[in-house]
């Protein structure tokens, strides 16, 4: 299913073993997650700056909050573009 979320244990798996050394195509084996989704959460972490022991001590509840969050902003300045370019939508 498209934009469907994967389990937040899942994404700690995925930037643990990025910066671990671990390729995207390894990850996306090992975790039956397409490459391009692994490569959209290893750069939604790495726009934020986080480590990976950052991460790790990161609790589910907070990185939920903190994906929701970025899904919020990105739609706002979806809303905004759609405002000037009506013909886009």
């Amino acid at each position: 299913m498209a934009n469907k979320q994967i389990d937040m244990r899942k994404t700690k798996l995925i930037y643990k073993l990025y910066t671990s050394g671990t390729s995207k195509r390894r990850i996306s084996q090992q975790l039956g997650i397409s490459r391009v989704t692994i490569r959209k959460y290893i750069e939604f972490f790495k726009r934020y700056r986080f480590t990976a022991y950052e991460v790790e001590k990161m609790t589910l509840e907070e990185l939920h909050n903190l994906f929701k969050d970025g899904q919020k902003r990105k739609s706002q300045r979806l809303l905004t573009l759609r405002q000037y370019f009506p013909y886009f939508d």
